[in-house]
């Protein structure tokens, strides 16, 4: 008999463990002392943060196995979904921090004859709006009605 087939008849014979198994093993190995497992509760996410992507797994089951000699080690359970890299906490205030605009005295002018209201409400209302002229005069008009 060829090796491949005495591979395949071993993978037969193996049995799949199921949940209810592996909960049994590791009873038997706590009982023993071998280790102490805990069940953690109310878990929105797990996040797997990886160099390409994050690995975002909803409504998990997660248990802490606490094992002498090597340490915590923790089982996942649940559907991940891939998402792209979530961007450093440096670069996500950067974004959202509102940029400042220069104004020339010439568009808070324009702005101001247009909206009738003096240069310095023109000037506001030209960096509320990033400097763009007609929703400055359209911002003005619509906060005095």
């Amino acid at each position: 008999m060829a090796k491949w087939h005495k591979i395949k008849k071993m993978q037969q014979k193996k049995k799949k463990s199921s949940p209810k198994d592996m909960k049994r093993v590791m009873r038997k190995m706590q009982k023993q002392g071998q280790m102490d497992f805990d069940e953690i509760q109310n878990v929105e996410e797990v996040i797997i943060r990886t160099a390409e992507k994050d690995i975002v797994i909803e409504s998990a089951q997660v248990t802490k196995l606490m094992i002498p000699g090597q340490g915590e080690m923790y089982q996942i359970i649940g559907e991940g979904a891939n998402r792209p890299k979530a961007a450093e906490k440096g670069e996500a205030e950067d974004a959202t921090a509102p940029i400042e605009v220069e104004v020339s005295q010439e568009d808070a002018q324009l702005v101001a004859g247009q909206a009738g209201v003096s240069i310095e409400e023109a000037m506001a209302a030209l960096k509320q709006t990033q400097g763009d002229l007609a929703k400055a005069i359209l911002f003005i008009k619509q906060s005095k009605i």
